[in-house]
């Protein structure tokens, strides 16, 4: 065989091998595609039974809602994935997708106000493994997946959004009335701390992060990123009366809920500072 010959074989062989090359990545795309398409399919499935098992007791076998129990989520309102009337309503920034992950992997440690007068028996629990629930972070995504397989909604809101009237404007208390009120001796002891931590992780961790760095999964749609409270330059502004205030009123703008009829005094004052604790800021300015 002629040196000629095995050149032009290999040419032949490299211009055939390249041709297949091109036609496998011609077809990749459609392939990747109906690839994402079955996955999407299943997780929605796989979706379904964890609806079913973990969700349908309170939300209703189509999502229509329970009274008493849980709101519908198969709802015009939620599902306008373009539009996202509640969403707005409720001031969140993030996408349908971020909310409802989220609500479900952290849960509602309070009633939401869209809801307050709906007199359910239980709150939103947490389901992620990651805030002490049973669900792996991949089951959440499925449960999600398949309650966003119901958009554009079937059921029209309960509830119609509104913007809420603003109250009279409540009589500020006197900050040394605030600071006086400060249930135990300063500098915190490690027990009011521990007590500080299991408050926070109960009430706070969803949006404000387990490293108390402001990146809890519950963060993602709001349109002020949550405190940091290892920023020790950006705590160092933060006076215990506006802390306190934080917490107990909330920060309705920024989406923060007011604390003050859901913790004693007692609890406000332990999770200021199991959140001024990274930072050591304990003297009351």
């Amino acid at each position: 065989m002629s040196v000629q010959f095995k050149i032009l074989m290999g040419i032949l062989v490299t211009a055939a091998t390249v041709v297949v090359m091109l036609l496998y990545g011609i077809n990749e795309d459609n392939r990747m595609n109906q690839y994402q398409k079955n996955f999407a399919g299943r997780s929605i499935q796989v979706g379904a039974e964890y609806y079913e098992t973990y969700c349908m007791t309170c939300h209703g076998e189509r999502g229509e809602g329970i009274a008493g129990k849980g709101p519908p989520l198969n709802r015009t309102d939620l599902l306008d994935l373009k539009g996202t009337p509640y969403l707005k309503a409720i001031g969140w920034g993030g996408t349908t997708a971020d909310f409802l992950h989220n609500t479900i992997a952290a849960g509602r440690p309070q009633f939401s106000k869209f809801y307050e007068d709906e007199s359910y028996q239980a709150h939103m629990p947490t389901w992620s493994e990651d805030f002490g629930g049973p669900l792996r972070p991949d089951q959440v995504v499925s449960l999600t997946n398949f309650i966003l397989n119901w958009a554009p909604g079937e059921y029209e809101p309960v509830v119609a959004p509104v913007t809420p009237t603003p109250g009279p404007t409540a009589t500020p208390i006197p900050p040394e009335e605030i600071l006086k009120a400060i249930p135990f001796p300063m500098p915190p002891s490690d027990q009011t701390l521990a007590s500080g931590k299991d408050v926070y992780t109960k009430y706070c961790q969803a949006c404000h992060g387990e490293n108390r760095d402001g990146k809890g999964p519950g963060a993602a749609g709001m349109a002020k990123p949550p405190r940091d409270f290892v920023d020790c330059a950006g705590m160092a502004t933060l006076g215990f009366v506006t802390h306190h205030d934080a917490v107990a009123n909330g920060i309705p703008a920024n989406g923060m809920p007011a604390w003050g009829k859901k913790l004693s005094n007692e609890e406000i004052w332990q999770v200021i500072m199991y959140e001024r604790e990274p930072c050591k800021l304990f003297t009351p300015q």
